[in-house]
């Protein structure tokens, strides 16, 4: 195993005294082999250890041998740069008729917020879990280098999943417009920090454009094609094959707009030696490609001497210099607005990246055409609300105004009533046939009993090659009303028509359910599983003991991470495909449901489903919580929003 960092850098928590008064620790991230270790001086990341295709840790982060020599430091080793990014020509700019002179830092220009930036503070922990994630506040205050108005920013650097590093970087106008351009400025090298330099590595940048500089590295203005020229990396090369040609690589490129509201790819990095590949998505629209043209015997980390091309920078950002240029995108943030930065790494090997090989299959159960979901009780697939599963007796009551719906089971309502989200046409509002789909549906006041206006969406997403993301939207415009979306589809992991899935193992994130009554309505109480025909916290057969459950058709509380992100929610394999699904979400609940009142139904492809042919896994708030003021509340006021996210990930379990 390769060496990690100094022995400084080896506690999870260092603490090191400053001159003025303020601490600086050293925080780790850890997720099986995935770790990050960072500190909050300047938000920086400190090292990224990952294995090769050999399974050989290492170290791919260019950094200094201690904290102490980030002082005064200038090549923002893994720092958060800012309040503006890269360069602002002339040190100068002007908003609104207010004209702000800056002191230059970079000959007559400001480079990376000037000479105390945000890579050279000490920033607060706001939160900090082991294997989730940390976050940094910094107060940024009016006058600081120069730049107008207070502005409180925000780095949240988070482990998704097993090889995922996220970045959100946020911030606030509090008082004065003012411009915001944060970047990631880590330097690279997928074959170890001290392999030598990166001329190897193969890239791709999904970018068609840069901006094009004058002698001081200022843009001129122009958006001009890579096309036959040596920054043309949309094919995958070699770094170094045209490197001398282009004198170094140190330039924005507009990333290419996919039509899509989500996060772009960016670039695809692969080492020649280690095999690691590296894959950058984000929502902004540059990317400054570096190639640490100016290392020149810089002392690092672990003995390490860095010379020229040593690493590699993709600092995603807005256009440098972009307060000089009216036709670059915008950086000015107005006092209430926000600005949000995200970015997430994905990494892997050749021999670790996923390899399907086998049957294709369709796993979700569903009707031989449309017209069959009409009158339906199933909710095959179907987007159910305003509110999901059951609302006791179908009333509740909202500060003191009592709304009694029409019963759609029993004297109670299940999934919106009879005619709900389900049951209705959508607007199609995007459509990108290789990235996402956007429905949107407007519930008006008094819709199946409900209060208030309410406009919906939903969009569902591809992400990476193997992952189902879901968002569900929605905003209250003029009165107080519950909402709890939730998606219905019925999964059978070894094919819909291939008969039961109670050989399906699961294990459910959740130590506890809201158990119900006979007609399914909760309690209100909230008891553990351990020990009951309900618990899934160690994965098992799906039928082991459903018939002690009677089947599964309850509510179980996702167990709480302590993080703001998504949480793990489920595992589930097929026992004959081994198709594996995962699923994470940001709701309290999730509706495990096994398909028990199948009988006899036709399918498609001349499939007929009986009892137990799929399994359900609707996250949610808590059923009838309108009910019980002791559950998580559903009520969204005029002008709030609602949200609800889900990813599925899918892979293939080859172990059996």
């Amino acid at each position: 195993m390769a060496k990690i960092l100094p022995l400084i850098f080896l506690l999870v928590v260092a603490t090191i005294g400053f001159s003025n008064g303020h601490e600086v620790g050293i925080f780790e991230l850890k997720r099986g082999d995935f770790s990050i270790q960072l500190t909050n001086y300047g938000a920086t990341i400190l090292s990224v250890i990952l294995p090769d295709k050999n399974g050989k840790l290492d170290d791919i982060i260019l950094s200094f041998p201690s904290v102490d020599d980030f002082r005064n430091d200038t090549t923002y080793f893994g720092n958060i740069v800012g309040r503006v990014a890269n360069r602002i020509g002339g040190a100068q700019f002007g908003i609104n008729g207010v004209f702000h002179k800056l002191i230059p830092n970079n000959g007559r220009n400001l480079l990376h917020g000037g000479k105390r930036g945000f890579g050279d503070v000490i920033w607060k922990v706001k939160s900090y879990v082991k294997n989730s994630h940390i976050t940094f506040t910094y107060d940024s205050f009016d006058g600081e280098q120069g730049f107008p108005g207070d502005l409180p920013v925000s780095v949240t650097y988070m482990i998704i999943e097993t090889n995922k590093l996220g970045i959100k970087m946020e911030a606030k106008s509090i008082n004065k417009p003012t411009p915001v351009n944060l970047a990631q400025h880590a330097y690279w090298n997928l074959d170890g920090h001290s392999s030598g330099n990166i001329l190897s590595h193969k890239i791709k940048l999904f970018a068609s454009s840069i901006t094009p500089v004058d002698n001081e590295l200022i843009p001129t203005g122009e958006i001009t094609p890579v096309a036959g020229t040596p920054y043309d990396f949309t094919t995958p090369r070699e770094i170094g094959s045209q490197i001398k040609s282009a004198g170094g690589y140190d330039i924005n490129y507009v990333v290419d707009d996919t039509g899509s509201e989500h996060l772009k790819k960016v670039a695809e990095v692969t080492g020649k030696k280690s095999g690691r590949k590296m894959e950058l998505w984000s929502n902004q629209p540059g990317v400054q490609f570096y190639t640490a043209n100016k290392l020149n015997g810089v002392k690092g980390k672990d003995g390490a001497v860095y010379e020229n091309h040593a690493g590699l920078c993709l600092e995603t950002q807005g256009f440098p210099d972009a307060l000089n240029h009216p036709n670059f995108p915008s950086q000015i943030v107005n006092p209430g607005e926000s600005y949000v930065h995200v970015m997430v790494y994905r990494n892997g090997s050749k021999r670790r990246s996923l390899c399907i090989i086998g049957k294709w299959d369709d796993v979700v159960l569903s009707f031989p055409s449309v017209d069959d979901f009409r009158n339906d009780t199933t909710y095959f697939g179907n987007i159910v609300g305003r509110v999901a599963n059951r609302i006791g007796g179908a009333q509740f009551g909202i500060n003191g105004v009592f709304y009694k719906l029409t019963p759609n089971d029993g004297r109670n309502l299940l999934h919106g009533g009879k005619k709900g989200f389900g049951d209705v046409i959508w607007k199609v509002e995007s459509y990108v046939k290789d990235s996402h789909i956007t429905f949107t549906y407007d519930s008006f006041d008094g819709e199946q009993g409900f209060p208030g206006d309410l406009p919906v969406s939903v969009t569902y997403m591809f992400i990476e090659t193997n992952k189902l993301g879901v968002k569900m939207q929605a905003k209250s415009l003029n009165k107080a009303t519950p909402v709890n979306i939730a998606q219905h589809s019925y999964w059978n992991l070894d094919g819909h028509s291939s008969g039961d899935i109670l050989s399906h193992k699961i294990k459910l994130f959740a130590s506890s359910i809201t158990p119900v009554d006979s007609e399914l309505i909760p309690t209100g109480k909230i008891i553990p599983v351990a020990k009951t025909p309900f618990d899934f916290t160690t994965p098992r057969e799906i039928g082991s003991q459903i018939k002690s459950a009677g089947g599964y058709d309850i509510n179980y509380v996702v167990d709480d991470t302590g993080s703001e992100h998504l949480k793990k929610v489920a595992e589930v394999t097929g026992k004959k495909s081994g198709r594996k699904m995962e699923l994470w979400s940001n709701q309290p609940g999730v509706q495990f449901y096994t398909g028990n009142q199948l009988k006899e139904v036709k399918g498609k492809d001349g499939a007929v489903y009986k009892q137990y042919a799929g399994l359900c896994l609707e996250t949610q708030g808590f059923p009838d919580s309108v009910n019980h003021p002791n559950f998580p509340s559903q009520i969204v006021n005029p002008g709030e929003s609602y949200e609800h996210v889900m990813v599925y990930r899918f892979t293939v379990d080859h172990s059996d």
